[in-house]
């Protein structure tokens, strides 16, 4: 397996193995119902009640069965669909399969969040002939990243990256910050497609921002801290603000894959959010070994859609 293919086979089972336990925000309530091995688990919302019977997160999957993606992946899936059909990135292209995977008739079944409805209700108001790809939402949250893994494996080393990460940054989450996030990201993955260790990834993030120099700095700070407890110290929830310096954090201590996937799962919250970077980055890193990468047994768990493997 080469690292390219690593990077998109490590976020697309990343996320899947996160998705059962997606958006249970009590780490002793994963702890308890799942152990050391909390990857692949089926959707059930009695897993996210407490003894009292009151909620401990939000119940968002109910039908879905285990290895298929969440929305984040279903996101994922949208650009390789669109890679696939224009032959390169097109911002207009990427919005029209965005449209068609999540609105009216769309190919994904399941849960939709705040910044795709908004897009989506954007798109639905947009005058005949206007782009798109101008209806991003007002939104920092980890939708702005999940797209990316298919953009960059396809124009790795290419000129103009940067301004197409950032465009298709925006196609859905139009602010500033998410597409500093997005380059961050951007830069995370190329040092990985490079050969980098999973700890210089995270330090590639520098130099976009000051805050996610910052961001940097604090998740260094509590390197000695298990990621469950940075995760807790920093936040748990959908926003780049809490959940990127958790992801900085996490890959900081990675020695391999699977062990790095179930830290981020047993963290709690949006684990599926993490996961897309998360396993991209690591799936690139620890490609061709088979004792760090991606587990072959989890692999046998996810179907790789044909758009995304043209991409291999």
């Amino acid at each position: 397996m080469d690292r390219k293919t690593g990077a998109l086979l490590g976020a697309l089972t990343a996320d899947a193995a996160a998705m059962g336990l997606h958006w249970l925000y009590d780490q002793r309530r994963i702890a308890e119902i799942a152990g050391a091995e909390p990857e692949f688990r089926a959707p059930n919302a009695a897993d996210f009640l407490g003894p009292d019977g009151k909620s401990l997160g939000y119940f968002a999957h109910g039908g879905k069965r285990p290895g298929e993606p969440s929305h984040y992946g279903a996101q994922m899936m949208a650009m390789a669909a669109s890679l696939a059909r224009a032959g390169a990135y097109d911002a207009e292209d990427y919005a029209r399969a965005f449209r068609e995977a999540f609105g009216p008739g769309g190919s994904w079944t399941g849960y939709i969040d705040r910044p795709t409805r908004a897009v989506l209700i954007a798109m639905d108001g947009a005058a005949e002939g206007a782009p798109l790809s101008a209806c991003g939402a007002d939104d920092a949250q980890l939708p702005a990243l999940s797209k990316l893994p298919p953009l960059l494996v396809r124009h790795h080393g290419e000129a103009g990256l940067a301004a197409m990460v950032e465009s298709a940054v925006r196609v859905t989450n139009d602010r500033d910050d998410a597409a500093d996030w997005g380059a961050a990201f951007a830069a995370m993955l190329a040092a990985a497609l490079e050969g980098a260790a999973p700890a210089d990834c995270a330090a590639a993030a520098r130099g976009v921002s000051a805050r996610i120099d910052a961001q940097a700095e604090a998740a260094l700070a509590r390197r000695e801290e298990t990621p469950e407890a940075a995760a807790a110290g920093f936040g748990l929830h959908c926003q780049l603000e809490v959940a990127f310096p958790v992801i900085l954090h996490i890959l900081g201590g990675s020695g391999d894959f699977a062990s790095a996937a179930r830290a981020n799962i047993r963290a709690g919250g949006d684990s599926c959010g993490r996961a897309i970077p998360l396993g991209a980055i690591l799936g690139a890193c620890f490609a061709g070994d088979e004792a760090r990468g991606v587990p072959a047994d989890w692999l046998s768990r996810v179907s790789v859609p044909g758009a995304l493997a043209a991409l291999f």
